[in-house]
């Protein structure tokens, strides 16, 4: 539910919103879709953000990227096995119920987690699949390719 921040607390009120923005190409040509697009919500709130895919792909991430900054792994399942970074805070939980769905909770929205929030999938064989969670996967895009100015959150 959208946050309300107009009125008397405009001013430091505004502070307690938070801006949490995904990446999402065209429903037409999209093989993987965030919803929502983009949410606001109060300090405290929880926010589920639904990624899907269609190519039937055996790993889906989830990345946080911050502007100015690159995106960073927060965490990714392969097949059903969640793997978590180290340095990722225990506020983001996942779910994967289907192959093709994968969640990601934010339990208790924070100002420090205003950010673009990107999904990904790919095909992994089962050895990279398996790899330590202190080792990122080396299929993402890189990370120059979402250094483009958006609007302030």
């Amino acid at each position: 539910m959208p946050c309300s921040c107009s009125g008397p607390a405009m001013g430091p009120g505004l502070l307690r919103c938070i801006t949490l923005c995904l990446l999402v190409a065209s429903p037409v040509s999209a093989m993987v879709m965030q919803n929502p697009r983009y949410q606001i919500t109060r300090v405290g709130k929880p926010v589920t953000l639904n990624c899907s895919q269609t190519l039937n792909h055996d790993t889906m991430y989830w990345y946080q990227q911050k502007p100015s900054h690159a995106p960073k792994l927060l965490l990714y399942y392969y097949d059903d096995q969640l793997n978590k970074q180290t340095d990722t805070s225990d506020n983001f939980q996942a779910s994967r119920p289907k192959t093709s769905l994968c969640s990601l909770d934010v339990r208790s929205a924070g100002l420090e987690d205003s950010a673009v929030y990107l999904c990904a999938s790919s095909r992994d064989t089962e050895a990279q699949g398996y790899l330590p969670s202190t080792q990122k996967p080396l299929c993402f895009p890189d990370p120059s390719a979402f250094s483009r100015t958006t609007s302030s959150l």
